[in-house]
């Protein structure tokens, strides 16, 4: 409200940006509340989310060999391209929700398997969904599940060996990584990384409306004065005329850091982390929801996707049902 008044914003954007960014936090807590009341609609929910989850890979191989005969038959007014039309049974060029569905799926899998609720690890259905995830073109996703496994892997050697032995693992983590610096391939795209994401090639970037997030975000920090305020609700994305005012790319922080200023984008983060928190999640699991959450903020705008709101719901929701897992 701050950042409209000053800037001036006009009155339906302002309500409209408030109304976007409440309504899937709206239909989360709306959850909560029956859980409260003793409402109980977990069994059907659950066994809903585990047949959408299944039917994904399918769907994706659909839409990944048929887009040329598919694209045909869009009406949306969209211009989607291969990579973005594997979005399964979610809304248009929504892989990174469809992506944050599944990894809350194995997620919640995974939880089940260290209280103890699953005997046997489900080796083909983590099979499965995992290989939904690297066939669809969600890099973040991708890069969250190999995260997601190693951080519970990481744990697991922790209690099976000592902290020397930990230490010792990081080290050859570490002598690995630098020996991988040594392949010409490998090599060439560190360098490349590196010489692209400078603050002036950053700034080449931005001006010219092709910069990256990482560099909008050095961009950001190096050379732009600090945002307090920002510059209005929907500055950054005009959601009326569909235009963005930099780079083409959907981002929760960048998004606030722009429109509400730094005080925005620290509002941003406490509430993921009061979101998280209502979880209940035990500390080492908290952790790592909290990290992947932020990182799915800095890719896409997670607050205004009621699917991904929903997904983190089933998170909540899977801890106190029996799935069945054959």
């Amino acid at each position: 409200m701050i950042s409209s008044l000053i800037n001036f914003s006009k009155i339906h954007k302002v309500l409209l940006y408030v109304f976007f960014s409440l309504n899937p936090l709206v239909i989360f807590y709306f959850y909560k509340v029956l859980e409260k009341r003793n409402i109980n609609f977990q069994p059907i929910l659950i066994k809903f989310s585990r047949f959408i989850a299944l039917i994904q890979l399918p769907l994706i191989l659909i839409q990944k060999f048929g887009f040329d005969f598919l694209i045909k038959l869009n009406n949306s007014n969209q211009n989607i391209n291969d990579y973005d039309f594997m979005f399964g049974s979610f809304f248009i060029k929504a892989d990174h929700a469809l992506g944050f569905f599944l990894l809350s799926y194995i997620i919640n899998i995974i939880f089940r398997i260290r209280r103890k609720e699953i005997n046997k690890i489900p080796w083909i259905l983590l099979t499965y969904l995992s290989a939904t995830i690297f066939i669809m073109e969600s890099n973040l996703t991708k890069l969250m599940l190999i995260i997601v496994f190693l951080y519970y892997l990481f744990l697991w050697l922790y209690k099976k060996i000592n902290i020397l032995g930990v230490f010792a693992i990081a080290i050859i983590s570490i002598v690995v990584f630098n020996f991988s610096l040594n392949i010409h391939a490998i090599n060439a795209q560190y360098l490349y990384f590196k010489s692209r994401y400078t603050p002036q090639q950053s700034l080449i970037a931005f001006e010219k409306g092709y910069a990256k997030r990482p560099q909008v975000v050095v961009t950001y920090a190096t050379k732009k004065e600090l945002k307090w305020i920002g510059d209005g609700p929907y500055n950054y994305f005009n959601i009326f005329t569909g235009k963005f005012k930099q780079t083409n790319h959907f981002s929760q922080l960048i998004w606030s850091y722009n429109d509400l200023g730094i005080i925005g984008l620290i509002a941003t983060i406490i509430l993921a982390f009061f979101l998280i928190k209502s979880l209940s999640l035990e500390y080492e699991s908290f952790v790592l929801i909290y990290s992947v959450f932020i990182l799915y903020l800095f890719m896409t705008t997670v607050f205004f996707d009621i699917a991904m709101m929903l997904s983190l719901s089933l998170i909540k929701a899977k801890r106190k049902e029996d799935i069945k897992l054959k």
